[in-house]
């Protein structure tokens, strides 16, 4: 069954993730991810590569208790789909890989 990623409607959250037995927001609204620091027209963009990883190094670190095994979990979805690579493409493949559940944007 197949995870429909759209944007949230839920005030304070960046992303919805939905199947057909479940809701799931995640991400924080206005604040930086790994996908916003990476892209050149963020407010967030850092051009300094190592400056990138060191944030990026410093989320996963703060999060690595969160509950990442389950594919439903807000933590994880952020932690693969807004962490894991520089764009939200990417970080969808990587969370796609990592559970076998197809994502639909």
């Amino acid at each position: 069954m197949p995870l429909k990623l759209r944007k949230s409607y839920r005030d304070g959250k960046k992303w919805v993730a939905k199947d057909e037995n479940r809701t799931i927001h995640f991400g924080q609204e206005g604040a930086r991810d790994f996908t916003l620091i990476s892209k050149p027209s963020s407010k967030f963009y850092l051009t300094d590569i190592a400056e990138r990883e060191k944030v990026k190094k410093a989320y996963r670190a703060r999060h690595a208790n969160d509950n990442l095994n389950n594919p439903f979990s807000p933590g994880a979805l952020s932690y693969y789909i807004l962490w894991s690579a520089p764009t939200m493409r990417g970080g969808i493949k990587n969370y796609e890989k990592r559970f076998d559940i197809k994502v639909i944007i």
